[in-house]
């Protein structure tokens, strides 16, 4: 993200909007009625805190529930490209993108969905600048503003966050070096788990 400077300061002034006026969704989900003991082996996924992680999504843990449990959450239904934010407790602030092979998903109410609206901001790019350090700091202070035991961002508060929007293009270019740069990662780790495991697939 260095290329666009503080998105906190915004020093190269870029355009700036309100995270309302740059997403079509903001919004988390529930648990289900019965809680952890309502959950099945396989079905729809609900992802959960423990899920989210900075830049990328940690599948451990990976609860699953039932068509009709799905249903009765369908106002939090994860859309591809969707953007995931930790809203509460130790690991609020964390966010990453949903990968397609978890959807069909649904959210717990720890998690809120940030659904971008495509012609304004890429999700890619609205990922990297939550998960900078600028806005890590910023998030975390808003989580604990509210003085109590248990560090919450509200929906009103993130609809009122103030996000550069360089041009497009400019974010769609950042974006797939990302998409890039993460696919290398990824290869480069299942070459280091060959060499080490070789028979390991």
């Amino acid at each position: 993200m260095e290329m666009f400077g503080d998105p906190l300061r915004n020093e190269k002034g870029w355009d700036t909007a309100p995270l309302a006026q740059v997403t079509i969704k903001i919004g988390s989900g529930a648990t289900p009625k019965g809680g952890n003991a309502s959950y099945v082996d396989t079905g729809i996924c609900l992802i959960r805190s423990m899920n989210v992680y900075n830049g990328f999504f940690l599948y451990d843990d990976l609860a699953h529930i039932t068509d009709e449990q799905g249903a009765a959450l369908d106002g939090v239904m994860v859309q591809e490209q969707d953007v995931l934010l930790n809203i509460t407790g130790a690991s609020v602030a964390r966010c990453c993108v949903v990968p397609t092979d978890v959807i069909p998903a649904r959210v717990n109410q720890h998690v809120c969905i940030l659904r971008c609206n495509h012609q304004k901001i890429a999700p890619l790019f609205l990922n990297r600048m939550l998960i900078g350090s600028q806005f890590q700091e910023y998030l975390w202070s808003i989580a604990e503003a509210g003085g109590g035991t248990r560090q919450a961002i509200t929906k009103q508060q993130l609809e009122k966050l103030m996000i550069i929007l360089p041009p497009l293009p400019l974010q769609e270019q950042f974006a797939a070096f990302v998409r890039q740069s993460d696919k290398s990662k990824y290869q480069i780790q299942k070459l280091i788990r060959l060499e080490v495991f070789p028979d390991v697939q």
